[in-house]
């Protein structure tokens, strides 16, 4: 093996991508005498760092969950004491002895200030997770780089200032106008966040697998036959490759190979987002075949346990069978180099905690380590401190490495084989809440009148990630004809909001990549998450939509839809009143 390694290529330079302000920031000065930290007896008089004595903190100790509790018998309840949830503790000292950063987790040092690539502990950890376990097979020579961040949505924001100047109309040339691609239905703050700079957004045409490689409105299609007119061709695709959001698609790894050839030939950098990349549901096909005849998508093995890293990449195995049969990431077929991966905590451990990491080459993640450094620095040390010592060892004690945890601590600590046996129950208990809805929308998205059998909705089964993308098929009302079908969507989902049903979706139009999609057909989606409520409240909420759905199908008097929008139509003509909509919670004073 350590020949392969040897004829790996070395990844390529995509400097030329980077934003004109990325390219001047220069690293801390202050922060360059750190390393002197390391000599014994080094007194530092050189930085302004608050003495940790003074922290008001003693010890930090937390009931931890085992990771295999999600496996147990009910793996919904939402209260761990009363499930079948085994609780250990978890203690952070103070001070921990030992002078090894990498091994150290105390409060002296999760309170003080940091590094911009993170907590060392944690990132030591997640360094190692990613390149021999979570993609063992990045084609490029020295591995990935990992940097921690603030979650998904300040990673993002880190991208986007390393790779895209704001143009402005006033100003500056049509031509310097850069783009991003996206899918046409898209998870909306990456769009809102590149907003201000003024970027064209390009959306991308989708089928059941996600985005499109190839045919009309596919990515080749695209940029190949790219309008200069309409600024520079588009350097950035950004993609939520598994379990897409809103869609719950995920990318067959043909496709992704296809994407990425056309990337390699175009020079387009990949945004890889993954927060749902352990949860693929290989299910979603043997059900769609069970109940339709057909499969969701063909481009996925018949065998759910199908090990795609030995059989279909002929590569290492991670050593975990749950994750040799997710589809491999972008970064396992990243010979260029050009693949910057976001993964995240928010949907593993806790959104609360505001947590995730890049994993790139080492150039882009020393680019990002600059703009952390010089905007929010590293995220909270005292969460990164919890994760830390929840993750633990990294397992095994192999190859002579010390110890992450006191044995004493071991049994509350979880190592790599606890944090995949977490994942694979995450995994299970998702894929048994989507099984729940879907089976139910399955077997009532017909209705019988007077005019025979009706189909009021469609979707696809999901193959992944937390969601289920329902068309209503509104062209179906017997009002149709006579109100505009924009107006009866609005009006179904005002209808399921209110008494009995309360029913609260997000209209398919928030997801839309331009008001063209939108208008298009994006009016006719709802996405409904399956993730977010206890279980039974899942069965009798999606029950409630069915009846709704019925209930709605036998309006026939189009005076009946006005009844219903009157208060929404209040409420549009006092929101243009007070000049825009309030999207802040309304928090009580104290």
């Amino acid at each position: 093996m350590q020949n392969q390694d040897q004829l790996r290529p070395k990844p390529r330079s995509f400097a030329h991508h980077f934003s004109k302000a990325s390219k001047k920031r220069a690293p801390n000065v202050l922060k360059e005498y750190y390393r002197f930290l390391r000599i014994p007896e080094m007194g530092n008089l050189a930085g302004g760092l608050p003495f940790p004595g003074n922290f008001p903190f003693d010890t930090m100790e937390l009931l931890t969950v085992a990771p295999g509790s999600l496996r147990g018998p009910d793996p919904g309840n939402s209260r761990p004491e009363v499930g079948n949830m085994a609780a250990s503790n978890l203690r952070i000292p103070r001070t921990a002895a030992g002078p090894n950063s990498i091994r150290r987790i105390d409060l002296d040092t999760a309170l003080q200030y940091g590094s911009a690539q993170g907590y060392p502990p944690l990132h030591a950890w997640l360094k190692k997770l990613a390149n021999s376990v979570y993609h063992p097979n990045i084609p490029y020579d020295g591995g990935a780089d990992v940097l921690i961040n603030g979650g998904s949505a300040d990673g993002l924001a880190k991208i986007y200032e390393l790779l895209f100047n704001p143009w402005d109309q006033d100003v500056n040339d049509f031509s310097d106008r850069e783009g991003l691609l996206v899918e046409e239905f898209v998870y909306a703050p990456p769009i809102a966040q590149i907003r201000p700079k003024d970027v064209n957004v390009v959306p991308v045409k989708m089928d059941m697998e996600g985005l499109l490689a190839h045919g009309p409105g596919g990515l080749l299609d695209v940029v190949k036959n790219w309008d200069v007119s309409r600024g520079k061709m588009p350097h950035v695709l950004y993609l939520i490759p598994t379990g897409q959001n809103p869609t719950s698609s995920v990318l067959s790894l043909p496709r992704r190979q296809d994407i990425y050839k056309i990337c390699s030939q175009f020079d387009i950098i990949i945004i890889e987002d993954d927060p749902y990349w352990n949860l693929y549901y290989a299910s979603a096909n043997t059900n769609s075949l069970k109940h339709r005849g057909t499969p969701v998508s063909p481009n996925f093995p018949a065998d759910p346990h199908h090990n795609y890293l030995k059989e279909s990449l002929g590569g290492r195995s991670t050593g975990y069978p749950f994750l040799d049969e997710l589809p491999p990431s972008f970064l396992s077929i990243d010979n260029d180099g050009r693949v910057i991966r976001l993964d995240s905590f928010s949907k593993t451990i806790a959104p609360g905690c505001r947590l995730g990491w890049f994993t790139a080459q080492p150039s882009v993640c020393e680019q990002l380590f600059r703009i952390t450094d010089g905007t929010s620095q590293q995220p909270s040390g005292l969460t990164q401190a919890v994760v830390a010592k929840l993750l633990g060892d990294f397992g095994g004690h192999s190859h002579g490495e010390a110890a992450f945890v006191d044995a004493g601590e071991q049994a509350a600590t979880w190592g790599v084989k606890g944090w995949v046996d977490w994942l694979a129950g995450l995994r299970s208990t998702n894929e048994r809440r989507m099984m729940t809805m879907a089976t139910i929308l399955e077997e009532k998205r017909f209705i019988t009148n007077e005019t025979g059998r009706v189909e009021m909705f469609s979707f696809a089964w999901p193959m992944g990630g937390m969601f289920l993308w329902v068309q209503i098929q509104i062209h179906n009302h017997s009002l149709a004809s006579q109100v505009d079908p924009k107006r009866l969507m609005l009006a179904l989902w005002t209808f399921c909001t209110g008494h009995p049903y309360r029913i609260l979706t997000v209209p398919g139009g928030d997801f839309a990549a331009t008001d063209a999609v939108k208008d298009t057909g994006g009016f006719r989606f709802l996405r409904f998450c399956f993730a977010a409520v206890e279980e039974r409240t899942l069965s009798s909420k999606t029950l409630s939509f069915v009846a709704a759905c019925a209930d709605f199908w036998a309006i026939a008097d189009g005076a009946k839809i006005d009844d219903i929008l009157r208060e929404d139509d209040l409420l549009a003509a006092a929101t243009e009143t007070a000049g825009g909509s309030t999207d802040r919670e309304v928090i009580e004073n104290w």
